[in-house]
């Protein structure tokens, strides 16, 4: 096995891996998830203004953002033990800290210091899935982001809305930082790896390669729209699973159940639309597939914008998750057709999603702080319309290739 994977003593085994995995991944997603509930209600209960919750919730995709280049380095040379156990106890010291948070200032730090060891941790948690992905077989793909997801999507948002009901704030943030350590112990007591090559000193070299390799990436012409697109969709979910607890809460004087109700909704017509509309991305062209998409999800926007119910809430939740996971296709059929270093591409739309964790909630939350709350979403409609009339001018450009006849492949333009 290679040095970069996470070894095992006792869960050496394919269903051992695999096992081992989904505990890591379903235990953190799911603490993910309750926090996507229960910082917002706190940083209400401090009286933060609706742009200090954007900052408290965009700051923690910043390590994302940040951590681009430098993160194949430091699993080569540090391990995924090493960062996965570092980014598991600097979560687990700031989530404990939020007890000691009396002021949204304080919020913001605490989460800016969460997001960025919380990215230390799934980069190495991320290197080593895929590190044994052959061993665990690779139809196993897809159950990394999956079991992610019912953590945070299912049971994350749920569970912290129960919490809300029968415990205090500072009782929720002790439990759920004993609860950030169950994957750390696993790690530790289960899970061995060999000493790491290559000396500390070689970090120069190593960045002047990789900052080479993304010069060559960046001249693809064809790069630019799918980053973008990738960006404002991540920034619309962001924004929805922040501010819809401020609307449920605030405006419409609803439970902390009703808003995980409405994030899950959301999340899981994603997840459902994502699996299920494949074969679209074969059917209809580049264009087609972002009008389509832009269309559902500007439809969703302006429903959960003027929606004056829980019943029009959620609605519009499930209108707005399958026009995300339409949109998602789009990005996901570009990386395919990418050239250069799958691992480059993609660490890219890994720094695509930071930026939209990042400045989706924080500028809804200027936004906000002017406009009213619920008429955030009104302003990512013109940006999916500049996407529609970027991507129109990329299906302009489509040819019949020369000299051969052949026509490309749908939802593929050719520049």
């Amino acid at each position: 096995m290679s040095d970069q994977q996470l070894h095992t003593h006792e869960i050496d085994t394919p269903k051992g891996l695999i096992s081992s995995f989904l505990i890591l991944n379903i235990v953190s997603g799911t603490v993910g998830g309750a926090m996507q509930i229960i910082v917002p209600l706190y940083a209400m209960s401090l009286h933060a203004t609706t742009a200090q919750i954007g900052v408290i919730r965009g700051i923690s995709g910043l390590g994302m953002l940040l951590l681009v280049i430098p993160a194949g380095f430091l699993v080569d040379h540090f391990g995924s033990k090493k960062l996965f156990l570092v980014g598991s106890f600097s979560g687990f010291l700031s989530t404990l800290g939020l007890t000691l948070a009396k002021v949204p200032i304080a919020m913001i730090v605490l989460m800016g210091i969460s997001g960025l060891f919380g990215s230390l941790k799934m980069t190495a948690l991320n290197a080593s899935f895929f590190k044994n992905l052959k061993n665990m077989g690779l139809d196993k793909a897809g159950w990394f982001k999956g079991s992610m997801s019912i953590g945070l999507t299912f049971l994350g948002p749920a569970f912290g809305a129960y919490l809300v009901s029968v415990a205090g704030y500072i009782s929720i943030f002790y439990f759920l930082s004993a609860l950030t350590l169950i994957p750390a112990t696993l790690v530790f007591f289960f899970h061995s790896e060999p000493a790491r090559r290559g000396p500390v000193n070689e970090l120069n070299g190593i960045i002047r390669r990789q900052l080479t390799e993304f010069r060559v990436l960046f001249g693809q012409g064809n790069l630019y729209l799918p980053l973008l697109t990738e960006t404002l969709s991540t920034a619309c979910f962001a924004t929805f699973s922040t501010f819809i607890v401020v609307i449920s809460i605030q405006i419409l004087h609803l439970q902390p159940s009703a808003a995980s109700i409405l994030m899950t909704a959301e999340g899981g017509v994603f997840i459902l639309t994502v699996f299920a509309a494949g074969p679209l991305i074969n059917r209809l062209t580049q264009f087609q597939l972002y009008l389509l998409s832009v269309t559902v999800t500007s439809a969703g926007l302006a429903m959960v914008s003027f929606s004056t119910s829980f019943v029009l809430l959620a609605v519009s939740a499930v209108v707005l998750g399958l026009g995300l996971g339409l949109i998602n296709l789009v990005t996901s059929s570009r990386i395919g057709s990418m050239e250069g270093e799958k691992g480059k591409v993609v660490a890219l739309f890994a720094a695509s999603v930071g930026a939209g964790i990042s400045l989706g909630p924080i500028l809804g939350g200027i936004a906000g702080q002017f406009f009213g709350t619920q008429n955030i979403f009104l302003i990512f409609i013109p940006l999916f319309v500049v996407l529609v009339a970027l991507a129109y001018r990329t299906d302009i450009l489509t040819v019949t290739l020369p000299d051969t006849g052949v026509v490309p492949e749908k939802g593929v333009a050719i520049e």
